[in-house]
C-alpha cells in the first residue's frame, strides 16, 4: 500500500470512528476524529496538487510531440499514471467536441484555442477523495476554462466556465508554483468551486459547451 492509499484508508477509519462516537454521544471523540479527517483532507489535497504541478511540468513538451495520438482511445490498462489518465481524458473530450462540430487546436500542454482564437485551459482531476477534485492550470490568461472531473465510477464531468466567470474568480484562486489551483466539491446535487473561498456554484456550467463554439 502506497502513502496515498494509506492516507485514504486512515481517513475512512477516522470517519467510521467519528460516526460511532456520534451514536454514543461522545463529543470529545467526535471533535478528535473530525480534526483527523480535516488533516487527512489537507494531506490528500496537497498530494493531488503536487502531482498535478509536477505532471504539468513534465508533459508540456511531451504532449506537443504526441498530440497526434489523440485519435486512438485509451483503455484503463494503458493508464498507469495520473499524467496518462489526464491526457486520455482530454483527448477523449476533444473527440467528443469534434462530434458536436467544435474543433480545438492544441497550443501547448493543457492550453487550446477555439476557431475564433479564444484560449482554453483544460484541467483534469480524478476523485481521489469522495466528492472532491483538486487540479491546477498554469497562471496564464484564459478566456474559457474546462474542468474535467473524473468520478470514482469512471464518469467524466465537464464544467465549461465562460469568460465572465473565469475573470471573476481567477485572482481569487490559490497561486502555488505558478499554478492556479481549482478545488471542486460536490454537495448533494450541486457542485461548488472552492467552498472555503465561496467562489460560487458551477453546476449550471456542466456540459455547457456554448463558450467553446464562439
Amino acid at each position: 500500500m502506497d502513502t496515498l492509499e494509506k492516507l485514504i484508508t486512515l481517513r475512512e477509519k477516522a470517519r467510521q470512528e467519528m460516526e460511532a462516537a456520534m451514536k454514543t454521544g461522545d463529543m470529545n471523540a467526535v471533535i478528535k476524529y473530525a480534526r483527523i479527517i480535516k488533516e487527512a483532507d489537507g494531506g490528500l489535497q496537497a498530494t493531488s496538487l503536487a502531482v498535478e504541478r509536477i505532471s504539468t511540468q513534465l508533459e508540456l513538451d511531451s504532449e506537443l510531440s504526441t498530440s497526434t495520438e489523440g485519435d486512438r482511445p485509451s483503455s484503463s490498462a494503458d493508464l498507469p499514471s495520473r499524467k496518462a489518465r489526464g491526457k486520455a481524458s482530454r483527448d477523449e473530450y476533444l473527440r467528443r467536441l469534434r462530434t458536436k462540430g467544435i474543433d480545438l487546436s492544441r497550443l501547448k500542454g493543457r492550453t487550446f484555442q477555439t476557431s475564433s482564437g479564444k484560449r482554453v485551459g483544460i484541467a483534469y482531476a480524478s476523485e481521489i477523495n469522495a466528492n472532491k477534485w483538486w487540479m491546477g492550470l498554469p497562471d496564464e490568461q484564459y478566456d474559457v476554462v474546462v474542468l474535467l472531473c473524473e468520478t470514482s465510477l469512471g464518469e467524466t464531468l465537464d464544467f465549461v466556465l465562460p469568460p465572465d466567470f473565469v475573470n471573476r474568480v481567477w485572482r481569487r484562486l490559490t497561486l502555488s508554483n505558478e499554478q492556479r489551483e481549482w478545488h471542486v466539491v460536490k454537495g448533494g446535487p450541486n457542485y461548488e468551486l472552492d467552498p472555503k473561498r465561496k467562489l460560487g456554484q458551477i453546476t449550471a456550467y456542466l456540459s455547457r459547451i456554448e463558450p467553446l463554439r464562439i
